[in-house]
């Protein structure tokens, strides 16, 4: 039996959706891939942290609710994707495509909702005000713009959520219509997301500029990065047709959002994460400087190795028969002075090692409280 005349037309439009469809699933999962792989990471690196304070716990709670959003995400675009094949390609076969496909469009409806609420209800935005937060010592003030930014995007999420909810628009762009409110909901939850991020992104960067320190510089610069992106998420507002090229750029970019989202957010977790691992390890070498000093205050208990450039301590259960006959015999007093002030000087070195670990310390605690 041959296709009527409308199906022939409409054919290689299904095709192209299907094509289309597969490109954002392929996209979405390759970035998934890397999310995965920053999760673990994180994962390890947290729990290796320790989970025992309040505070670690609720870091490590965020981090698997941003994985599992962005997971869930994946899994209804792939939904999404399958749920059109199946309902157009194969099944009523007698059916007209036309009304296969409008049949199709009305289910997937169903699935816009969850989809959007899990875009914008995002803590992600929470993690990076946080982080400005502890930076500025936490003084409230500093992040009450942020703050305001991010209730009022809630508040345009939810609106959006519930405008899309009542409203029947298959459109891709997933803007409900209606009056001004529904219409405008969306992009302003997003607008407002931006300034959220970049407003916090400013505060640690002021931080940055007054103190040299690294961890302070990549919080910096992946802020920069993702704000580029988030403007670059622009693109979904606009009712782009399939049959333009630019519907790839669109197909892209929505799919690869629901990743980064969660991506960033995350890094900025691992990021702390390594500093507090790194600061547990100078408080730990800046503990052991000082018993490594009070135990070689006595030349009876070591001495220095004199055969090196910079020489090092060489510990001896039982004083040596050279040090035992300095101590005694009044000839040898000279070499007995000299062992002293090498002792004295090593003395000095540890001490001076233990004022910069004090300073390295004094960031991580910073960065990490």
């Amino acid at each position: 039996m041959s296709l009527s005349q409308d199906d022939q037309q409409l054919l290689p439009v299904i095709g192209r959706s299907i094509y289309q469809n597969i490109e954002g699933v392929v996209v979405e999962s390759a970035t998934w891939g890397c999310y995965a792989l920053l999760f673990v990471f994180a994962a390890h690196i947290q729990i290796s942290n320790g989970l025992k304070p309040t505070r670690n716990k609720v870091l490590f709670g965020v981090t698997c609710l941003l994985f599992m959003t962005s997971t869930i995400l994946l899994a209804l675009n792939i939904a999404w994707s399958e749920m059109g094949v199946h309902d157009i390609l194969m099944v009523n076969p007698e059916e007209a495509l036309l009304d296969k496909v409008d049949a199709a469009n009305s289910k997937l409806v169903a699935l816009g909702t969850p989809m959007e609420g899990l875009f914008l209800l995002n803590v992600g935005d929470a993690v990076v005000i946080w982080r400005a937060y502890v930076i500025w010592n936490r003084r409230k003030l500093v992040i009450l713009f942020p703050v305001l930014c991010l209730l009022l995007s809630l508040a345009f999420a939810i609106s959006d959520m519930i405008c899309l909810q009542a409203s029947n628009s298959p459109d891709q762009t997933t803007i409900p219509t209606g009056g001004r409110v529904c219409t405008w909901s969306e992009p302003l939850a997003w607008a407002l997301s931006l300034l959220t991020n970049i407003s916090s992104t400013l505060l640690i960067a002021a931080q940055a500029c007054r103190r040299t320190r690294r961890a302070m510089a990549l919080l910096v610069e992946s802020g920069l990065i993702y704000c580029i992106f988030w403007m670059s998420e622009l693109i979904i507002f606009f009712d782009i047709p399939r049959s333009s090229k630019a519907f790839y750029a669109y197909q892209f970019f929505a799919s690869i959002g629901d990743q980064i989202s969660g991506m960033y957010p995350t890094a900025i977790i691992v990021i702390v994460a390594i500093q507090q691992s790194f600061g547990d390890t100078i408080a730990s070498s800046r503990t052991s400087s000082v018993r490594f000093k009070f135990g070689t205050g006595s030349g009876a208990d070591s001495h220095r190795s004199q055969n090196q450039g910079r020489s090092r301590l060489v510990f001896a259960a039982v004083p040596s028969e050279t040090m035992t006959s300095a101590a005694t015999d009044p000839t040898l007093s000279g070499f007995r002075g000299g062992t002293d002030l090498n002792d004295h000087d090593h003395e000095l070195v540890v001490l001076d090692k233990s004022s910069t670990d004090l300073e390295k310390g004094d960031d991580i605690v910073e960065l990490v409280a």
